[in-house]
């Protein structure tokens, strides 16, 4: 009887713990969310939102220039999106790097932004890392402020787990990220590929990894099975 009784609980568990993954990228089955665009100081009016790829560099033709990067509709109810019954555990963005370069660093964006209008002048000399326009401490960085080729050419896969998790609790307003050089010597620029760039394979790529909420029922019964198995091998013991 307490055999069957573990089988049963061990089955429970592993089906409610059963992980399913998201991908999210530009028209790929059907995913048309994404938003990206490059703000240069060198050109402060110029939208460049339709452009194949987007830069990161502290000095683009002798001035900065930063990136802006968003996915739309990850969380929901509609096909292909996470609902409310599944809880982020993990995420990663994957960027196609064409041109080495020093480092990014990566800001939640609080203010919205739209890549077909928006302009180094637009967002008031670039986005500024204030706690107003974008938060005030990166979410995560990666090379250094340096001039060397310290990211390399290629695929690029980024940990930012903790960035989605904050966005499905509501933390932060889902308005995408600002990937920003690191100043004054991270003159090295980096470049990747955008949503229009021609290969869809090589277009920024978000991977969420889910696992279900778990039942407040399922909960109970877990832990009744895991109390009653542990005072049996007390007894057994004793």
């Amino acid at each position: 009887m307490r055999a069957a009784l573990l089988a049963a609980l061990l089955a429970t568990t592993a089906a409610h713990a059963q992980s399913t993954t998201f991908t999210f990228q530009h028209g790929v089955a059907g995913y048309l969310g994404a938003a990206d665009t490059t703000l240069r100081a060198a050109e402060p009016t110029v939208a460049l939102g339709s452009e194949p790829e987007a830069g990161v560099d502290a000095s683009d033709g002798g001035q900065p220039a930063q990136a802006l990067l968003r996915f739309d509709g990850l969380f929901g109810s509609g096909a292909g999106q996470i609902g409310s019954e599944r809880v982020v555990t993990q995420a990663t963005l994957t960027l196609t790097v064409t041109s080495a370069g020093s480092g990014i660093r990566f800001f939640e964006m609080l203010q919205p932004w739209n890549e077909a209008t928006a302009t180094w002048a637009s967002l008031g000399d670039g986005v500024q890392a204030d706690g107003v326009e974008a938060a005030s401490t990166p979410f995560l960085q990666i090379g250094a402020n340096d001039g060397g080729g310290n990211i390399e050419e290629g695929t690029l896969v980024l940990d930012i787990t903790a960035a989605l998790q904050r966005q499905q609790a509501g933390l932060t307003a889902g308005h995408g990220w600002a990937l920003l050089p690191f100043m004054p010597d991270g003159t090295n620029g980096i470049d990747f590929y955008t949503r229009e760039w021609t290969t869809l394979a090589e277009r920024p790529l978000l991977t969420v990894v889910t696992a279900p909420v778990p039942e407040p029922t399922t909960l109970a019964l877990w832990l009744s099975g895991l109390l009653a198995m542990a005072w049996g091998l007390k007894k057994r013991r004793g």
